[in-house]
């Protein structure tokens, strides 16, 4: 089926600056609490926009390229698969946590602990981002809290 086939596909898509993709996710999310939570913790932890094997089969493009948004359902297949690249540890995490904010799946709750100090402190930002209780600006530091 898809997992290994879109890997794959992935891996022969050429490399995009973390800049293109996270300009994309942002202004695809506008508006969004959930899109734009999802949007900061896949760009402030980073490994999703250096990996160009995961981001190329996980986000749909505009056809003007201005817009990207993720596959949930394809982020969590690949994340969660049998023989996933991505095992446990933090950026499975993060990436778990992100499809639950926008899909209400599963949520590695249990694992928040496995998250050093930084990568904690984007989760918690991207939570307040999905309940409201922060502005993407904010959590940016483009204004004030």
């Amino acid at each position: 089926m898809g997992n290994v086939e879109n890997q794959r596909l992935g891996a022969a898509v050429p490399a995009l600056s973390s800049e293109v993709i996270e300009a994309a996710l942002y202004r695809a999310a506008e508006g969004e609490p959930a899109a734009q939570a999802t949007a900061y913790i896949l760009t402030e932890e980073g490994s999703f926009v250096r990996r160009p094997d995961l981001y190329a089969v996980c986000l749909d493009w505009s056809d003007d390229g201005r817009y990207a948004a993720v596959r949930w359902d394809v982020l969590r297949d690949i994340v969660t698969a049998e023989d996933s690249a991505y095992p446990e540890g933090p950026l499975r995490t993060l990436l778990l946590l992100c499809c639950a904010l926008h899909d209400d799946g599963p949520a590695p709750l249990t694992r928040l602990g496995e998250l050093d100090t930084t990568q904690a402190q984007i989760a918690a930002r991207g939570m307040h981002i999905a309940t409201g209780k922060l502005s993407l600006a904010q959590a940016l530091g483009q204004g004030a809290v």
